[in-house]
């Protein structure tokens, strides 16, 4: 299956580089080869608001990984193509202009590279899209440096998973927003962290290799960002966690997280449930804003502005150069991991600098923002 896959889109790459123009997605950063493979995660949800009968029986994660496999052969397309074409439909942009997206550096189902002890982490897409594959330059750059990242796909929510097997599942349209308590939503997601990290040695098995069981970070982005700390808040095995652009919902506002939180921001944040964290907090955390982003420049739109025209059918993208966005998000979310994971020291946090002066570090002081 893994084999048919590659010669499938392969060929598809072919097409789409004869019919258009392509453009290859920024490569990773890191010294390691990287692999992507997905992993059906068994977990019955009896109370899904979303599913049909409210009863979902999995969730699909999508694991980015180091391997000493390198990618050969020409581009192929990075998104699965009913993926982009569900995207190019809603964003109403040049037909082709996402399907022809291609990487030259992520291997499909390579074995899991031995002998790294990198911590793992677990990521949450927004909610109602994009799902997982749409953040693939930030997954697999993290990848490459040598951590295991497990990103996780809620079925029905997001609109477009392929399972590992091939089948298509069409979600609710990206963009919708169901009547559904926000809370409820996070929960299944925080539920679904905690299936994933009780899952690892199914994973294992389907990598073929050891992944870190005891360093572990949460970060998402949007809902997955809220969900990421609340699965800090709750599951002891979690040490630090990043919330990029996702607002607090229920009692996690006030509750103290005693262990590293990083808060990634647009250019202005304005949700209220920022700021009733900070002063609870008895532990390290951040709040760093990135002057020029809005919301959807933390996922790899940001980077699709630069070569389609998307950015003239969204609202949500700024005016930062995505490939100087692509930069800022990989570095931060990085170093935050190797700092609070891994012990290493990370300037980078201390305050403003030169080399980043797209970062507003934003503090608390006596319950009120200060810049």
């Amino acid at each position: 299956m893994a084999a048919l896959r590659r010669i499938v889109f392969y060929l598809l790459g072919q097409v789409a580089l004869r019919e258009a123009s392509s453009a290859i997605i920024p490569p990773p950063t890191g010294k390691y080869n990287v692999s992507r493979k997905k992993v059906e995660i068994p977990y019955v949800n009896t109370g899904d608001p979303i599913a049909p009968n409210n009863v979902t029986t999995a969730f699909l994660a999508t694991v980015y990984y180091p391997t000493s496999e390198a990618f050969t052969g020409p581009p192929v397309p990075y998104l699965d193509p009913a993926l982009a074409a569900l995207f190019e439909g809603a964003y109403n942009v040049t037909p082709g202009s996402f399907a022809n997206l291609t990487t030259d550096a992520i291997v499909w189902d390579a074995p899991l590279l031995g002998g790294i002890a990198y911590p793992t982490l677990l990521f949450g897409p927004a909610g109602i899209g994009p799902p997982v594959e749409m953040f693939s330059i930030l997954l697999s750059d993290l990848a490459s440096y040598g951590y295991t990242v497990i990103g996780a796909d809620h079925p029905y929510e997001q609109p477009f998973i392929r399972w590992p097997n091939g089948t298509a599942l069409y979600g609710l349209p990206p963009f919708d927003s169901p009547d559904i308590d926000a809370g409820a939503l996070i929960d299944i997601r925080v539920n679904e962290t905690k299936a994933l990290i009780d899952n690892f040695p199914l994973i294992e098995q389907c990598v073929g290799g050891h992944i870190n069981r005891t360093h572990i970070g949460t970060f998402g982005h949007s809902a997955g960002g809220a969900a990421a700390v609340r699965a800090l808040l709750r599951d002891e095995r979690v040490g630090s966690a990043v919330n990029i652009d996702g607002p607090f919902v229920d009692e996690d506002q006030y509750t103290d997280a005693v262990k590293p939180v990083l808060l990634l921001s647009e250019k202005i944040y304005e949700d209220s449930s920022w700021v009733h964290f900070g002063p609870v907090q008895t532990g390290w955390w951040k709040h760093l804003a990135v002057n020029g982003s809005l919301h959807v420049d933390f996922t790899d739109l940001t980077f699709w502005k630069e070569v389609t025209d998307v950015k003239a059918h969204s609202s949500s993208l700024g005016d930062i150069n995505g490939y100087r966005q692509v930069n800022i998000t990989r570095t931060f979310v990085r170093d935050f991991f190797d700092f609070t994971l891994r012990g290493v020291p990370e300037p980078i946090f201390d305050g403003p600098s030169d080399a980043w002066p797209e970062l507003v570090y934003i503090t608390m002081e006596n319950g009120t923002m200060s810049k």
